[in-house]
């Protein structure tokens, strides 16, 4: 392939990232990042060696954020943290070189000649590669896909051009998604009348729906009960862990009196002992709140990645997380040795998958949420509950992705999934809280 190819396969890889990288800014991007790469296929046969080299950049681009915090996690140990990162890149390349060599094969089995027929191949070929990342690719790692690079997700940052993601679900949206770069391409092709009609007419409904913003819908009444409290609480005792809680909670609810229903990031707390909740509920506080956070859980030699929710001084109820993050909670289980343990985790410990079963948390007979924690929300395609139309809390530990264009995505996600589950949820971690309607919108907590 010649140069020029080349340099199209490089844009395209570069174009899908950047609006991940820069959302705010440049989520538009995200219509043509396959216009360079499928404009090259009329007269190209795409290898296995291109698939590969564009899979390295794409991953590379959208990971590079992943494998700094592999590295960091490690301490001095952070080469090993490269070393893992860059394996995991390459072996999912893997996949995509394959696609392509396999869609080089069928043009040619098939003896098509037809420019319209080579395009709509490889426009399979790569919505197959989108839904490989987003469904399966972390399966050799022990988990399901990594959603965070769909290219449905930038459009989060205009919730409207989502509104028919729960009408026709993620795979149909994203294939009238795909006819956008494949009409430009037609364009750029031919550049005849018809060709321009066909964009157009590709482009409308995105530019309709764009245009035609969902109107603000009164809060229910539960939202101004609710407050955040973003920290992360340590110390060396059980009493300085509740002094400093206290300080907090009594400041919070001195600010909003209408607060009482107070909300911490995950891992907010270490450990919850006994002796802070009987210390709490003896802490004279003003009003009788009700506090959910997360800390860490240990039972039976397991230790869990748990949501608390305690009132007046009690535990009324403990969900344990049922899903854990490569790395940063667990290992896949080839990866499970005691060296490599050691290095990512104190004392070698890793945070165990829980079964237990997610059930609703009733605040009052009016109030009620269903608990997630974290990667839960993300990684789970469809909701994991039985209480559709029961209001979601998730708390999110983002402090790993500080100052990174990664703070910025679960949020995104969270959006996505607020719409394509058509559930209200409950946003907080340490960068920002909000409240999430089912259209997508966001209205801040503690405003």
């Amino acid at each position: 392939m010649k140069k020029q190819g080349w340099l199209l396969l490089f844009l395209s890889a570069v174009l899908y990232a950047l609006p991940f990288l820069y959302s705010a800014a440049l989520w538009w991007l995200i219509f043509i990042f396959l216009v360079p790469s499928l404009y090259i296929t009329r007269t190209e046969n795409l290898s296995f060696v291109h698939g590969y080299v564009w899979a390295i950049v794409v991953f590379t681009l959208h990971l590079h954020v992943g494998i700094s915090v592999v590295a960091n996690l490690a301490g001095h140990w952070w080469w090993i943290g490269i070393l893992m990162g860059m394996g995991m890149v390459l072996c999912q390349a893997l996949a995509p070189a394959i696609l392509f060599w396999c869609t080089t094969m069928m043009v040619h089995f098939l003896l098509v000649r037809s420019s319209i027929i080579r395009l709509l191949l490889w426009t399979a070929a790569l919505a197959l590669f989108i839904f490989w990342t987003d469904q399966y690719c972390m399966r050799i790692f022990g988990d399901n896909g990594y959603p965070f690079m769909h290219p449905l997700l930038p459009l989060a940052q205009h919730p409207s051009l989502l509104q028919f993601l729960p009408i026709v679900g993620k795979q149909l949206l994203l294939l009238f998604f795909l006819l956008v770069p494949v009409s430009i391409v037609i364009v750029l092709w031919y550049k005849s009348y018809a060709s321009i009609l066909l964009c157009i007419i590709s482009f409308m409904p995105w530019i309709w729906w764009g245009m035609h913003q969902p109107k603000h819908e009164n809060q229910p009444d539960w939202y101004k009960k609710i407050g955040s409290l973003p920290c992360m609480i340590r110390a060396h005792t059980p009493r300085g862990v509740l002094r400093i809680l206290v300080q907090h909670l009594k400041k919070l609810t001195a600010i909003y009196p209408e607060v009482s229903i107070i909300i911490m990031p995950e891992s907010a707390l270490d450990k919850v002992e006994n002796e802070t909740l009987n210390k709490l509920h003896e802490s004279h506080m003003e009003k009788q709140l009700h506090l959910i956070f997360g800390a860490c859980s240990c039972e039976n030699g397991n230790y869990y990645n748990s949501l608390y929710w305690i009132h007046n001084g009690s535990l009324q109820a403990r969900f344990d997380k049922k899903h854990t993050m490569l790395m940063t909670e667990c290992l896949a289980d080839w990866m499970n040795v005691d060296w490599l343990r050691k290095i990512y985790f104190k004392d070698g410990i890793s945070m165990t998958r829980s079964c237990n079963e997610r059930k609703s948390l009733h605040i009052s007979e009016s109030i009620a949420f269903v608990p997630y924690i974290c990667s839960e929300l993300f990684f789970n395609e469809y909701p994991d509950d039985c209480h559709p139309d029961t209001p979601i809390i998730v708390i999110i530990n983002d402090t790993l992705l500080i100052d990174s264009y990664m703070q910025e995505l679960p949020l995104l996600l969270a959006q996505c999934k607020a719409i394509q589950w058509r559930r209200n949820i409950v946003y907080v971690s340490y960068r920002v809280s909000v409240f999430i309607d089912k259209r997508g919108m966001i209205k801040m907590i503690n405003e």
